[in-house]
């Protein structure tokens, strides 16, 4: 809990009405968790589309995620979850990738063509540099043969609701009594407390 609440907004927290302990230690749990998710839904996303679409994942890809053969062309994807924090500097280090990739397949005189992918987001499509940009309808169109199969993935993630609550009980029941002996007095919150743990005071 020590560990958890340093990170945490606690003008946000108090702003929003969190006013007693077992109130911060769900809240701080699940922004946790939530944060955690997000993370391994990037490897979630690329095996799907690998499955789905046939493809591996390059050796030595770097942030190239997926290659796709169609006749004799290999389709090469850097995918991202979704677009929010995608800037230039993620851009250039996409596109190094994916020019290394062509380079290597080159040799092989495999021709290609080279996407950056979202997973999910609302983005313009952009064709920059020989780089597709495509927008998250159309990639997992793309590679699943399906236009409508991001419609499916959502409903099939509800089947993941169980692993995703699975087994909270335990972990908040050990930080609700770390959080009463960090910062909580009876059912309350002291936030002098909290601000010491979150500024160092």
């Amino acid at each position: 809990m020590r560990e958890i609440i340093r990170d945490k907004n606690p003008y946000l927290y108090r702003a929003s009405g969190v006013n007693t302990c077992q109130e911060i230690v769900q809240r701080a749990l699940q922004d946790y968790i939530s944060a955690s998710v997000e993370n391994n839904f990037g490897a979630f996303f690329e095996a799907v589309a690998r499955i789905f679409s046939g493809g591996v994942k390059p050796v030595g890809g770097g942030e190239v995620d997926l290659d796709v053969r169609k006749a004799d062309v290999a389709f090469l994807y850097a995918m991202k979850s979704g677009s929010k924090g995608f800037n230039s500097s993620s851009y250039d280090k996409a596109r190094r990738d994916l020019l290394s990739a062509e380079r290597r397949l080159r040799q092989d005189k495999v021709r290609t063509e080279k996407r950056i992918a979202f997973a999910y987001g609302k983005r313009q499509e952009t064709d920059k540099d020989g780089i597709i940009q495509l927008t998250s309808k159309a990639f997992w169109g793309e590679v699943s043969g399906d236009p409508l199969f991001y419609k499916k993935l959502l409903n099939a993630c509800a089947l993941l609701s169980p692993l995703y609550t699975a087994d909270l009980q335990a972990p908040y029941d050990r930080l609700l009594e770390e959080a009463h002996s960090l910062f909580c007095e009876e059912d309350g919150i002291n936030w002098d407390k909290v601000l010491k743990l979150v500024f160092g005071e």
